[in-house]
């Protein structure tokens, strides 16, 4: 199960990777991972972004506090200029299921029960 310990170390995972958004499918590249951010780089433009660690992070912790968290709520809470890439490097971890139309996170880590 994906804690907060383990989160940075799995974002650390994507360097090198390429990603899709989720809604539109547009390719990108985890270009660098380092101790403040995540640097991307869009196959369209190629123009790097950035993303600072803390924002990251914090998207994390609101995703493991509710559960569930929508794309409009990453865009309005914490990344308006960068919420598809937010949502697409957290959708590429365990633990965490994307859904399309909206798009919604999932965090599947904590059972809230157990079949048995």
């Amino acid at each position: 199960m994906l804690t907060q310990d383990q989160f940075w170390p799995s974002i650390c995972t994507l360097d090198g990777r390429q990603l899709k958004t989720l809604e539109r499918g547009c390719p990108f590249t985890v270009e660098a991972v380092d101790e403040g951010g995540v640097v991307l780089a869009p196959l369209v433009s190629g123009k790097p972004r950035i993303i600072q660690r803390e924002t990251l992070e914090d998207v994390f912790d609101a995703l493991l506090d509710r559960r569930e968290l929508t794309g409009a709520a990453i865009a309005e809470e914490f990344s308006p200029f960068n919420a598809v890439y937010v949502a697409a490097l957290l959708a590429a971890l365990p633990d965490v299921a994307p859904c399309i139309r909206p798009i919604r996170l999932i965090f599947v880590g904590h059972q809230l029960f157990y079949l048995g």
